[in-house]
């Protein structure tokens, strides 16, 4: 049976991770490690974001050295232009190898941003508030309120780690 080991217990990123594998491998069990990114609770930009999810595979592949895969996801926070734009990054590592893969992102509502200090997770507190929700960021996260269930914090994770599986999955497409 094949190990997959994510660096979160975060059931969001757990079960994302579940159901991306399921698209592709039958016989696998997947570990939450508790870890942190090693970044802020809030990155705002795609390369701390990025860099977080990167830390939390490669920790977890030092604890676990047995795993066939490791997965870590990052939330984060980007510039674009006038807008700020949320969305989850994955990276994937197997036998050397790196895959990477982000999720769509939506524009983060203005009240929700100044809601956010990038520093403190605290600002968990103030998005439950902003939304009327507890724990929104551990269950469907902004993502499901704003689109009305038709996405979820799980769902957009999930296609992340879908993405950064191309790697793996359509070798001949990325081989040198």
């Amino acid at each position: 049976m094949m190990l997959i080991v994510v660096g979160s217990t975060s059931p969001v990123k757990v079960t994302a991770t579940e159901q991306a594998f399921a698209e592709y491998f039958n016989d696998f069990t997947v570990k939450g490690l508790r870890l942190p990114s090693n970044v802020n609770p809030y990155p705002m930009s795609d390369d701390e974001t990025l860099q977080g999810a990167l830390n939390r595979a490669e920790t977890t592949f030092k604890l676990e050295p047995s795993a066939d895969f490791a997965v870590g996801i990052e939330g984060g926070l980007q510039r674009l232009r006038e807008w700020t734009i949320v969305k989850h990054i994955a990276v994937v590592l197997h036998a050397n190898e790196v895959g990477v893969g982000t999720s769509a992102g939506y524009v983060c509502p203005p009240e929700m941003l100044r809601q956010i200090e990038p520093t403190s997770d605290s600002s968990r507190k103030n998005i439950d508030a902003f939304f009327g929700k507890q724990e929104i960021l551990s269950k469907e996260g902004p993502e499901g309120v704003l689109t009305n269930l038709k996405l979820t914090r799980t769902s957009v994770s999930k296609n992340a780690v879908i993405f950064a599986l191309t790697r793996f999955v359509n070798p001949r497409f990325y081989d040198k």
